[in-house]
């Protein structure tokens, strides 16, 4: 059959031709999901954690799923929602994984999950497709066949930043992370990109889990480094705590980030501050209204009632409007029921997507990929600065790989 797609708005175009996509019964592991009743999307992240707090995955989740809805649902039915929040806990994580798997999803959508260490075991039992993962770096996150992220995640912007720093006119660089293991883990792939560069990377600095109200120490630590470039590895509040402790001890080195964690309500928290920073994500500016893709993201928040705040449309909710449209394209392309086996199945022999000018969706090409990172695509990164709390293009070219000098590596 030829993969068809239904308008909404002409904005999901399919760049490839026939697929055969076949309909099968549940495969064995874990419970039935919905079958043939309704398509049900799972969206599973923390909300409220001082360490992980994404509020707009559900908002970008859920206002796609409205928008497909007004337009007459998936093959004539409503598409179902289900959320959880893991509160930025193991355990609660593990629960969402669960609850999942009882709950019926057909497929997860835009997680962001800092313990898919713990988690992802769960999904991959129930074998429920995971689609635009967020990934923080663990291992499963690239090697689990049930991922189907549409980027690097937070770990592909850590590994775009010493392109950025050099860019930058940055000799030298610096990795500032939370001593965490997926911190270590994000700390050592970035740092072995900036020497396959060319840049001068100094030793990590760790900074305590737990107990830091001073961040100054670690600031510090940077300036005597003598690095001209740091990569900071923190969560929300953190990282604003450390670019004013940066400030007060004079550090001049140019302070980057993740975009997923330090957005525009972050940078509005410390102000012209933010001015100096550079941040990267896989997508241009969600401020940026000007880019189609942007401004229709805005305009089906706006439809499903989200609040117009910046804590509500940012990257890590960009990144799930988009994975649930991509997974409700590919639910529509199915003949017969939409189960987890059909899912995977037609994800596995999709033609690219095309997701609003915004990314190009390829799962089926993962499988292929061979070394290192094998399922995170080859997807292209952008680099952003203030002006605050506006987030804007630095004016820097796109990284079209992030990991492309590690990938050979095991």
């Amino acid at each position: 059959m030829r993969f068809s797609v239904r308008s909404r708005g002409g904005a999901v175009a399919v760049l490839g031709a026939t697929v055969a996509l076949m309909a099968a019964g549940c495969a064995g592991g874990g419970s039935e999901s919905s079958g043939g009743d309704a398509f049900k999307v799972g969206v599973i992240t923390s909300v409220g954690s001082s360490l992980t707090n994404y509020p707009d995955v559900e908002a970008g989740a859920r206002a796609a799923v409205d928008a497909v809805n007004k337009a007459g649902g998936v093959n004539g039915k409503p598409v179902e929602f289900f959320f959880c929040n893991t509160r930025g806990e193991v355990n609660q994580a593990v629960a969402c994984a669960r609850q999942a798997d009882t709950e019926g999803v057909d497929a997860i959508v835009g997680r962001v999950d800092i313990y898919n260490a713990q988690s992802m075991p769960v999904i991959e039992k129930a074998e429920i497709p995971d689609i635009g993962l967020v990934s923080t770096g663990s291992e499963i996150d690239y090697t689990s066949p049930f991922e189907f992220p549409l980027h690097g995640g937070t770990y592909g912007a850590y590994a775009t930043l010493p392109y950025a720093a050099k860019a930058d006119g940055a000799s030298s660089y610096v990795f500032a992370t939370i001593d965490l293991p997926i911190g270590i883990r994000q700390a050592e792939t970035a740092s072995e990109v900036g020497r396959n560069i060319g840049l001068d990377v100094k030793p990590i600095i760790k900074i305590p889990a737990q107990g830091v109200t001073d961040y100054a120490p670690y600031a510090q630590q940077v300036k005597d480094s003598g690095a001209e470039s740091v990569t900071v590895a923190l969560g929300p509040a953190g990282f604003q705590a450390f670019v004013k402790a940066a400030d007060a001890i004079g550090l001049q080195a140019r302070i980057t980030g993740t975009a997923f964690t330090f957005g525009q309500s972050e940078a509005a928290g410390i102000g012209e501050l933010a001015n100096r920073m550079l941040v990267a994500a896989p997508f241009p500016s969600t401020d940026d209204k000007a880019v189609p893709g942007i401004a229709k993201y805005h305009e089906e928040l706006d439809a499903a009632g989200a609040e117009d705040s910046p804590a509500t449309r940012r990257y890590a909710g960009l990144n799930a409007w988009l994975s649930a449209h991509a997974a409700m394209t590919v639910a529509e392309s199915i003949d017969g029921d939409v189960t987890r086996a059909t899912m995977k199945n037609a994800l596995e022999k999709a033609a690219p997507m095309d997701l609003y000018g915004l990314s190009t969706f390829d799962p089926a090409s993962l499988a292929g990929q061979q070394g290192a990172f094998a399922r995170f695509p080859k997807a292209e990164f952008h680099v952003m600065t203030f002006t605050s709390p506006t987030m804007v293009d630095a004016g820097q070219p796109t990284v079209a790989d992030p990991f492309a000098t590690v990938r050979g590596h095991a």
